[in-house]
């Protein structure tokens, strides 16, 4: 009761904040990356938050640098923009699309007019890392593991590793929301093992500390994908579908173009040919064919959603999901092959 308490109060101010900070952001200029079309007079412009570069979303990312949005007559104007800040900026218009689904799933299980209506992650990219002498997961009962804070994923994630492993009532989370200093501490001996995203598991074992598990074998939930309002579903539905074939074509090609995609993926995370690989290989199992979740994955981000917002009760996947479009782009599709 006392942790639901503190989220409500926490969340009337962090909104407050949200809306000074739009009103900051509105006045600065763009300074926003453009992937255009041939015909960019007659190109359809939007704009889509990003957060900083991940994984999670590179279908979409290679979609972008293969020109597949631009082919479609779409100018993509790529907005870097904080999580928080995702949702309140699709409900001001100040963005069309997001790749960041959290924040506006759980403002739709609030009642906002947001749907998540793609998932190109369905399982976590994640890593488990741990110092050197840890060898198996069971190892890690009784120690202290890094997460974020209350709230985040990571926290969650270290949560349903200590009750799927019974690791024990004695293991400790210690809050630590920088990825960084959790492998810091890691190595340092402050924390024995922590949470964190590929490729920074490649850092991980540079830093002399060892690979565990991969959290998406346990934990089948999306991760990223694209959300957008219930305004735009109803008058922008071809749009819509356009910009999920488009996104469809990047993780077809992220599936099926391995020298293509390391390519990309090694200019985008500034990392060597052969890193590239390794992370390739890493997250390619992670990635839908489709855009579309199976029951048990949309369920999973469901139980993800209530346990990291603090929702109470049953969250109806219709507030939060809508499918409909990209099962749509997916057969529309298909016919043409």
């Amino acid at each position: 009761m006392f942790a639901g308490r503190l989220f409500l109060k926490r969340g009337k101010s962090f909104w407050v904040a949200i809306v000074l900070a739009l009103a900051w952001l509105n006045g600065l200029p763009s300074k926003a990356a453009h992937f255009q079309g041939k015909n960019v007079a007659a190109a359809t412009r939007i704009r889509l938050a990003t957060p900083t570069a991940s994984l999670s979303y590179l279908p979409i990312y290679v979609a972008l640098q293969k020109g597949f949005f631009a082919k479609r007559g779409f100018d993509m104007e790529v907005i870097q923009m904080a999580a928080g800040l995702a949702a309140p900026a699709l409900l001001n218009r100040a963005i069309d699309y997001t790749t960041i689904p959290s924040g506006p799933a759980t403002a739709g299980a609030r009642g906002a007019p947001l749907k998540v209506i793609c998932f190109t992650s369905v399982k976590l990219q994640h890593v488990l890392i741990s110092r050197p002498e840890i060898t198996t997961v069971a190892d890690l009962a009784g120690k202290r593991i890094g997460a974020g804070s209350f709230g985040t994923l990571p926290a969650y994630e270290v949560r349903v590793l200590i009750e799927r492993y019974r690791l024990g009532a004695n293991t400790i989370i210690v809050p630590l929301n920088s990825t960084n200093d959790r492998m810091i501490g890691t190595q340092r001996g402050t924390i024995d093992a922590t949470v964190v995203p590929a490729p920074f598991d490649l850092k991980a074992e540079e830093m002399g500390l060892r690979r565990l598990l991969h959290m998406g074998t346990i934990l089948p939930i999306p991760q990223a994908g694209l959300a957008t309002t219930d305004e735009k579903i109803k008058t922008a539905r071809q749009e819509i579908v356009e910009i999920l074939k488009a996104t469809i074509e990047g993780l077809d090609y992220t599936w099926s173009q391995r020298e293509g995609t390391l390519e990309i993926i090694a200019k985008w995370m500034n990392l060597k040919p052969a890193q590239a690989a390794i992370v390739y290989d890493s997250v390619r199992e992670t990635f839908s064919k489709n855009g579309v979740p199976t029951e048990e994955q949309a369920k999973a981000y469901i139980t993800m959603l209530g346990s990291t917002a603090g929702l109470k009760g049953d969250l109806p996947a219709a507030a939060i999901f809508d499918f409909s479009l990209a099962a749509e782009a997916a057969r529309e599709l298909a016919v043409k092959k």
